[in-house]
């Protein structure tokens, strides 16, 4: 028995130890790393070098995007001064709120009109092969004619969606 006891004591030792050992650790920690962070927290939370001035961040203000879809626009395709065929498509502008989507739809009969008319004496295609259609010219075209004939540059993108070449 006296031998039970003497073995249930040396068990009990090392644990004793090892609880020191891991409460030392965790104390050590904190004190190191973790009680930095937590005085910084205590004293507010914001941490500033002296010295070095933080900039405001100014917030963007937030877009209410609306598209207007605009379909079948029919335009000749122009090469060398010459007709060589038509082109159909359908596109998409972007604007930022409801009253420039507005305007813009007030104002859709006279860019349609504005773009034939540029189109009819403008070649759109690529300055490498002139029968394949520089999709980004259209797009900046498109883009200006609109803003031009709104006198306000409320059109921000123009998205081609579908090009039909007759």
């Amino acid at each position: 028995m006296a031998e039970k006891e003497t073995a249930e004591q040396e068990d009990k030792k090392p644990q004793k130890g090892s609880k020191k050992l891991l409460i030392i650790g965790i104390l050590a920690g904190l004190a190191l790393g973790g009680g930095g962070v937590g005085a910084v927290m205590m004293l507010g939370g914001k941490s500033k070098p002296e010295g070095v001035e933080q900039k405001p961040v100014v917030e963007k203000p937030k877009l209410n995007l609306h598209f207007v879809k605009v379909e079948k626009v029919t335009i000749p395709l122009v090469i060398e001064g010459r007709v060589s065929g038509n082109i159909v498509f359908d596109f998409s502008m972007e604007v930022d709120g409801n009253e420039n989507k507005m305007a813009v739809i007030q104002n859709l009969p006279a860019i349609r009109d504005a773009i034939l008319r540029h189109f009819s004496v403008t070649p759109l295609g690529e300055p490498d092969d002139p029968h394949n259609i520089d999709y980004i010219l259209l797009k900046k075209t498109i883009k200006n004619i609109s803003n031009k004939i709104l006198h306000d540059p409320l059109v921000r993108k123009v998205m081609v969606v579908q090009v039909r070449r007759f």
